[in-house]
């Protein structure tokens, strides 16, 4: 279980672990930087009546969301005020609306491991935030970037490939004009096209 604040999360030790059991695992962002679990629960903390200059700071925790997301192994399980995350909008609100369609949510799961992939390979928590499964000019993208301080948001392609016995041309047509139908108007970023095995070069993701 994750948390922003270190008050909360000795707290929860206190109710949830009260023998120091180790199986279930508690604390802030940098106790599971590193690591991965079966099961994340993300508290947002945030809420009705809180300063909000505190819920400021939560939503502005990129590297907290990205870790909490990402870390999960099957399941992310995000606990937090629907109305306030909805009407904030952000990571919060893509979260829950990702959940609320059954579609897959930002950092992907183990069904889709390359959704996974691409979700860890773009985000770079000082510099963009990565949402997935959002549709853009009525078109369905594989993930959206958008950069920090007003920066044009960009629109991904996830190309996984050409499939067994298929029309290795016909497929690049495809995913070209794809690509052209998720952005590259007036003010747009150009879409971008993401080979699969791009995901597992890693010299191009230092790059």
């Amino acid at each position: 279980m994750v948390t922003p604040f270190t008050a909360q999360a000795d707290a929860l030790r206190k109710r949830l672990r009260p023998d120091g059991e180790e199986r279930l695992r508690i604390g802030t962002v940098h106790t599971f930087q590193g690591g991965e679990r079966d099961v994340m629960v993300f508290s947002l903390v945030a809420g009705e009546g809180m300063h909000q200059g505190a819920v400021e700071w939560v939503a502005g925790q990129l590297n907290l969301w990205n870790v909490a997301i990402t870390r999960a192994r099957s399941h992310l399980i995000v606990v937090g005020d629907k109305g306030l995350w909805r009407q904030r909008g952000g990571v919060g609100a893509a979260l829950l609306e990702a959940s609320e369609r059954g579609a897959v949510a930002p950092g992907g799961g183990a069904e889709d491991v390359l959704l996974k992939r691409l979700y860890q390979t773009l985000s770079r928590p000082e510099e963009a935030t990565v949402t997935l499964g959002e549709t853009v000019h009525g078109h369905p993208a594989d993930a959206v970037v958008r950069g920090v301080g007003g920066a044009a948001a960009r629109a991904v392609l996830l190309d996984r490939g050409v499939e067994e016995d298929g029309d290795a041309a016909r497929h690049l047509r495809l995913m070209l004009h794809r690509r052209n139908l998720l952005g590259g108007g007036a003010g747009e970023a150009e879409a971008a096209r993401w080979p699969a095995w791009r995901l597992y070069d890693t010299d191009e993701q230092r790059g």
